[in-house]
């Protein structure tokens, strides 16, 4: 049965995370997505990451998950045959996706007003570092200085520590999420009015969006939130993440009930502390009227009961408690064969050249008439160049001089490198 978005074809030109990742989501709801990579590839083909035993022959892994199931075509669009076969499928295409710099953008001939003139049905989307408008329109990014610039960072560590990054490429991610969002709703618009438009997100935007509650709590409240560790930051509460006496850890957010309370502290051999009055109702064990003294002593007492018994004792006990939300802490191992992400389909399993069966982040939105899914592995560089300019009518001579130069255009820069 064909996705949501089989009818909605997509010309992409973008590297890294961000635009990538909105171009895949479309993907995996059906859109036909067309990627122009230059004559190198995007760079993240080449992306080796760390403790990477691949083959060098082998996508990168940033690549692999970023861009599976698109097509491919490999030119240069810098050279007046390149841009008239870009132009040919912006006529062509319902959407134009891109994470280049806007002056990258311009110089190709590609900015939005050329584009729009082309094809006026056409959403331009683009994606930016810091947002498209201000003095930092046209600054670099990588993930790390959206999130240090917008907050995040600033919140996230141990209590008189400094700050740290987070474990996976939040703003990158967030922002091309919010970009496919950006497109699916000006296609509906489109219905409408039967044009196009700029739909422009950032990863900053989208980093400060996933801290709405926190940014608006310390602008309310006139006072800055501490970095508080293993420790949810905006609440003096229980709520955190405690290690048990053979190393595994437990993320407790929250007893819905007394009766759960108790048995908790039954179970950790202290049952006095499930009257102390501090912690005796469902929103005081949220933070309600709780001081952060208040915090840090019952999270002490908690880690003591913790640590007294083993991961499998918590695991049998707590899954007891079904008015208890807690989680055991996974690796990302044990998050690649668990029953509850498997059963909805949130990591798959693909075939990739070179590297052979590996899993990846599957679609995560699931619908009922017009079901989403993995199109297939990611492809190799220029594997449509071919097909998709014959069925836009170039000649054999045009398209053998397009691959042609590409190919030596990639030759003169790898001989460069070496």
């Amino acid at each position: 049965m064909p996705g949501p978005l089989s009818h909605i074809k997509v010309l992409e030109m973008t590297l890294a995370i961000q635009g990538p990742a909105a171009g895949v989501y479309l993907r995996d709801m059906g859109a036909d997505v067309i990627k122009v990579e230059p004559p190198l590839g995007d760079a993240s083909r080449y992306s080796r990451g760390i403790n990477n035993d691949l083959p060098l022959e082998a996508p990168g892994s940033q690549f692999v998950s970023m861009n599976r199931g698109k097509k491919s075509v490999c030119l240069d669009a810098h050279t007046p045959l390149g841009l008239e076969a870009v132009k040919a499928m912006l006529k062509e295409a319902d959407i134009f996706l891109s994470n280049y710099r806007a002056p990258a953008l311009e110089k190709m001939g590609l900015d939005y007003e050329s584009v729009r003139s082309l094809n006026p049905k056409l959403i331009y989307a683009t994606a930016s570092g810091f947002g498209p408008i201000g003095p930092d329109k046209n600054k670099p990014m990588l993930d790390g200085a959206a999130i240090a610039r917008g907050g995040l960072a600033s919140v996230t560590g141990m209590r008189g520590d400094g700050p740290i990054i987070p474990g996976a490429m939040i703003a990158d991610g967030a922002g091309g999420m919010q970009l496919s969002l950006g497109i699916v709703t000006a296609l509906a618009a489109r219905e409408h009015t039967g044009l196009g438009q700029w739909v422009q997100t950032s990863a900053l935007g989208a980093q400060l969006s996933i801290q709405s509650w926190e940014l608006c709590h310390v602008w309310m409240t006139g006072k800055q939130l501490k970095r508080s560790g293993a420790h949810y930051t905006n609440v003096y509460a229980p709520y955190g993440i405690y290690e048990t006496a053979d190393g595994g850890h437990f993320l407790l957010a929250v007893a819905m009930t007394n009766e759960a309370w108790d048995a908790f502290w039954v179970f950790a051999d202290n049952p006095i502390e499930a009257i102390n009055p501090t912690w005796d109702t469902p929103s005081k064990r949220f933070g309600a009227g709780a001081t952060e003294e208040d915090a840090m002593l019952i999270q002490e007492k908690m880690r003591t009961a913790f640590k007294n018994r083993t991961t499998a004792e918590w695991e049998e006990f707590l899954a007891t408690q079904h008015e208890m939300i807690y989680q055991r802490i996974q690796n990302y191992d044990e998050v690649r064969t668990d029953a509850q992400i498997l059963a909805n389909s949130y990591v798959e399993t693909i075939e990739v050249k070179n590297i052979g069966e590996t899993s990846v982040v599957g679609n995560l939105i699931s619908f009922s008439g017009t079901p989403a899914s993995i199109k297939g592995p990611p492809p190799d560089l220029g594997a449509d160049t071919e097909s998709v300019l014959i069925e836009l009518g170039f000649t054999d001579e045009e398209i053998k001089s397009l691959i042609d130069h590409a190919d030596s255009e990639r030759r003169r820069e790898l001989a460069k490198r070496s």
